[in-house]
């Protein structure tokens, strides 16, 4: 059995959700668990931080019975926060989720639950991200205890190592809507490209000016299971390594002649 870890535990729902105590619950079973999650729901927050202005943060309440605080920040304040200055050690990793609905393509980019566990990775810390279709919610436990077996196989890998200078690794677990008992397996896919066509309608205006509302229908280009969002609706549980290295490496050649480029700027 691998070594209890350290585990900072976090989420873009809010404290109060389902699926952080569900988390908590099976993971703190055999390891160390601190929750700094935020004080109120912060889906689609993506990857942004409090700057310029200063961050509230107070003690988990005795009554939540999860040691840890509460931020009225983002997922990634919450992170940047613990590291840097709640926590007393450094964790062995960062936890998210789990997600009520799904963060597979494009999406991911939008996910505060994905950047909370990036936020880990900025810090050389492993971030792992655990969402579940919002028809799978029912499976919140079992996703749960599902997400802390993957947790210790991922723990396992690391002794032996996926990261080196330049690629900081973090994962992005999606459970399908039958939940873990009832998928076909784990499959270990690619992001996908999916997206959604946004759109936006009309709605009663406020006092000045229109409101809109956003929606959409998701466009996914792939048909393979190899890639996350496929492989999440065909009944299996997904589970993408990301890399904060985002250079698009083919595309260094492809411009390298505009080193060559005099550029004027200006009056000379």
């Amino acid at each position: 059995m691998s070594k209890a870890l350290r585990i900072l535990l976090t989420n873009d729902d809010g404290y109060p959700a389902e699926g952080l105590r569900c988390l908590f619950c099976a993971l703190s079973r055999r390891h160390d668990v601190t929750v700094v999650a935020p004080k109120r729901e912060q889906s689609g927050a993506s990857h942004a931080f409090t700057y310029h202005s200063g961050i509230h943060c107070e003690a988990l309440p005795a009554s939540e019975e999860m040691p840890g605080y509460i931020v009225d920040g983002t997922p990634c304040d919450c992170v940047k926060l613990a590291i840097g200055e709640l926590l007393k050690a450094k964790p062995d990793m960062v936890v998210s989720g789990i997600n009520m609905g799904e963060n597979t393509g494009i999406a991911g980019h939008y996910s505060g639950t994905l950047a909370g566990a990036r936020e880990g990775a900025f810090w050389e810390v492993v971030g792992v991200a655990f969402s579940v279709c919002e028809e799978g919610v029912e499976h919140m436990t079992a996703c749960a205890d599902a997400a802390s077996h993957i947790i210790d196989k991922l723990q396992e890998i690391h002794t032996v190592g996926f990261r080196n200078e330049r690629h900081r690794v973090f994962f992005n677990v999606n459970f399908p809507a039958c939940g873990p008992r009832k998928s076909k397996g784990v499959k270990i896919t690619r992001q996908s490209m999916a997206f959604f066509n946004d759109q936006y309608r009309s709605v009663a205006g406020g006092v000045s000016g229109a409101a809109f509302w956003l929606y959409g229908s998701r466009k996914e280009p792939e048909t393979s299971d190899n890639y996350d969002t496929r492989a999440l609706h065909d009944g299996y549980v997904a589970i993408t390594p990301l890399d904060i290295d985002a250079t698009a490496e083919e595309a260094l050649e492809q411009i390298e002649d505009l080193e060559k480029t005099r550029l004027y700027l200006g009056e000379q």
